[in-house]
């Protein structure tokens, strides 16, 4: 029998599920940074940035509140051609809060890296690990007791030309809900024809659909729904107006986790939650970099105090409001 260390992506279609439940955020520090598929072969970087500017607003406890909201993620091959195929992974998250109430801090980051390879290819079974470390709190590395660590174990197959079948262990330390308990998880990924396809798991589920172009006005339409057990759940539509340029619709979810040192109960995190709604437009001016600009409204935020969002307590409720959008991908 034959063991080796493969480069190819750990079980294509299990990737799919595990980007299909990325709510909380498109993180590269989690299975994602093995699973994820690579444009190329020969691709080494990938990396994107955004940017949300909420209007002014206020809390519903009382004053006055306003959100920036900046992301960035990216990923890097190591050793490209090598058999174990190792990379790097990093996610940055930060909240800038202007409030006159003093039951929130101006400033919340959450940033993490991780290393990942690949450790098995085995009879048609793919495997890698992950292993990461990150900071979560208010403040800037100040808190000894906001850092985290995140580990990852992935194996999935092809189960036959058009279905694949995968498993997970996925241990994050600073994970939204049950921070403490590495969660199992699974996916069955079918592809039923060119247009249509299907993902049924635990915690995530997803459909994406893009029908054939010349039923679409000769452009090409897609549609994506995914689910992530108990309550998260994300869509968007794009649709490509010419090469360069799309417009898109879309609805999403965010649940972020923050130590912060003025809470009573050491053990309890600040908890964020956010929906968004938005529309935007998609420019590709060359092959390697991605703009983007969009308009939205963001609703049922909320900042609660608690271990995880399964047991917590509001301390404020911003109003729902508009925002704009921009960001930037790259990769080469």
């Amino acid at each position: 029998m034959n063991r080796r260390i493969s480069s190819r992506p750990v079980a294509v279609g299990f990737a799919l599920a595990v980007l299909a439940g990325a709510s909380a955020s498109l993180a590269q520090t989690g299975p994602e940074l093995l699973i994820k598929p690579w444009d190329n072969k020969e691709q080494l970087v990938e990396a994107r940035a955004d940017a949300i500017w909420l209007d002014d607003g206020k809390l519903r406890e009382g004053g006055d509140f306003q959100l920036g909201f900046y992301e960035t993620e990216g990923r890097a091959r190591l050793l490209v051609g090598n058999r174990a195929d190792p990379r790097f992974g990093y996610n940055v998250t930060y909240l800038d809060i202007d409030t006159d109430s003093g039951a929130l801090p101006i400033n919340l980051i959450d940033t993490s890296v991780a290393f990942g390879v690949g450790v098995l290819d085995y009879e048609g079974w793919q495997g890698g690990i992950t292993f990461g470390l990150g900071y979560a709190a208010a403040g800037a590395f100040d808190d000894g007791n906001a850092y985290y660590g995140k580990a990852d174990f992935v194996i999935g197959r092809k189960l036959d030309e058009t279905s694949s079948i995968g498993f997970v262990i996925d241990y994050d330390g600073n994970r939204a809900a049950y921070p403490d308990v590495p969660l199992p998880g699974f996916a069955y990924t079918k592809q039923i024809d060119k247009t249509l396809s299907y993902t049924v798991g635990f915690p995530f589920s997803s459909v994406t659909w893009k029908p054939d172009p010349a039923n679409t006005f000769d452009h090409q339409l897609t549609l994506e729904a995914r689910y992530q057990i108990p309550d998260a759940f994300d869509a968007r539509i794009d649709y490509e107006l010419v090469k360069e340029v799309g417009v898109y619709l879309a609805y999403s979810e965010r649940y972020e986790a923050f130590k912060w040192d003025e809470l009573t109960n050491s053990n309890d995190r600040l908890l964020f939650q956010q929906k968004r709604v938005e529309g935007g437009v998609i420019w590709r001016p060359i092959e390697q970099l991605t703009f983007t600009g969009a308009v939205g409204y963001a609703f049922s935020q909320e900042f609660n105090v608690g271990w995880d969002i399964t047991d917590q307590d509001r301390v404020a409720k911003p109003s729902d409001e508009p925002y704009l959008r921009v960001g930037l991908e790259f990769r080469f």
